[in-house]
């Protein structure tokens, strides 16, 4: 089975890499375990640089499997830094009108509206491995934003119901969907506005934590 981990920066997907012992092969990473081929790659971050960099890498690599790795800003009170999101649905939040008050008077443009399902058997697969983390299934928010106003937070989670917000899931989730290829998105929190804990001081550890579980879920699927 060939496996795409992907992850929007180099330091999403660095960890794993040294874990694994890939090597790099032009545009991503390569490691031939027992059983499965696995390839990491850095997509950028924002929709459109995931985007464009997903459809070519499954044009290219072809795998069977997607799994996206990367941090996200929890939405709501009852999520700590360090829980892992499984993304069982990404929302994408891009397309508003806003006028002179954005906090409360904003409406999103209908035409816009996207939401996608990550793929059922892949967000069971950490849970099948029995790995010792804290997982919550849920929504997260895509855009082209890092929402920082307690407020807009407020509003955004009332109107969409979500865990967390990042700036990729979307746009990997509408590629593989067109391409027919199993998809799921982890995403461990590395910051909440709502708590007012910050990425700049959390970011190398949980990057390091979720990239080792991922290690240990690749070694479970081998």
């Amino acid at each position: 089975m060939k496996i795409l981990i992907l992850g929007a920066l180099e330091k999403e997907i660095s960890v794993l890499n040294e874990l694994l012992k890939a090597e790099k092969n032009g545009g991503y990473f390569f490691k031939k375990m027992t059983k499965n081929e696995v390839y990491t790659a850095v997509v950028g971050v924002g929709i459109i640089n995931s985007l464009t960099a997903t459809y070519s890498l499954i044009e290219n690599i072809r795998p069977d499997i997607v799994i996206n790795i990367g941090t996200a800003g929890g939405h709501t009170l009852d999520i700590n830094d360090g829980d892992i999101v499984i993304c069982d649905e990404a929302i994408y939040h891009g397309g508003y009108i806003m006028n002179n008050s954005p906090v409360f008077n904003w409406n999103t443009i209908e035409e816009t509206n996207l939401i996608i399902k990550g793929d059922e058997k892949l967000s069971k697969l950490i849970e099948q491995a029995n790995i010792d983390c804290v997982v919550r299934h849920g929504k997260t928010l895509s855009g082209d934003f890092f929402t920082k106003d307690v407020k807009v937070i407020n509003a955004l989670e009332k109107k969409y119901h979500h865990l967390c917000e990042d700036m990729e899931t979307i746009a990997i989730y509408k590629v593989c969907k067109e391409k027919k290829t199993p998809c799921i998105a982890y995403r461990i929190i590395s910051n909440n506005e709502l708590r007012g804990t910050l990425y700049d001081d959390n970011v190398l550890v949980v990057n390091k934590k979720l990239q080792t579980i991922v290690f240990g879920l690749l070694r479970f699927l081998d």
